[in-house]
């Protein structure tokens, strides 16, 4: 009997009900652009790991951009030509856009968290000393009239 690791039974699972789901639905066109982002994200996240930024910021570009050419059926020659232009204009500042992404994706999730009513806490007031009887009573103000001169 095989002995497979938590991890890769999880990970299969997960690949053999994205199949189940693309076999389903018919949405074979979309396995390439798909492997192509998870391609993209998987170079970000090694380069990123050994500390390339840069080469990180171009290769999620590259992965992520290429497959939104091919999902968009525009993998033409202008589209690739447009995604180099991009790329050449980012290099040398992939730290600052790899700080504008994440800023920009950090307001677009917190704008779509449900805001969840917290419950107030209730003020417990502290306890009032006790005071004799005769401090009790107020002395009682009858009209008094006083004079500001």
């Amino acid at each position: 009997m095989m002995n497979i690791n938590q991890n890769q039974a999880r990970n299969a699972g997960l690949i053999l009900i994205v199949l189940g789901v693309v076999a389903i639905f018919n949405l074979w066109a979309l396995i390439p652009p798909a492997l192509l982002a998870l391609g993209g994200v998987a170079i970000y996240r090694r380069q990123k790991a050994l500390g390339r930024t840069g080469e990180a910021v171009q290769g999620l570009l590259w992965g992520v951009g290429l497959a939104a050419l091919l999902g968009f059926n525009v993998f033409t020659l202008p589209g690739v030509l447009l995604l180099a232009g991009a790329s050449l204009l980012l290099r040398g500042r992939e730290a600052a856009a790899e700080a504008r992404l994440f800023a920009t994706v950090g307001r677009l999730s917190r704008r779509r968290t449900p805001v969840t009513p917290t419950a107030q806490p209730t003020i417990v007031q502290p306890a009032q000393p006790m005071l004799p009887a005769e401090q009790l009573e107020q002395p009682s103000r009858t009209n008094e009239t006083v004079r500001l001169s």
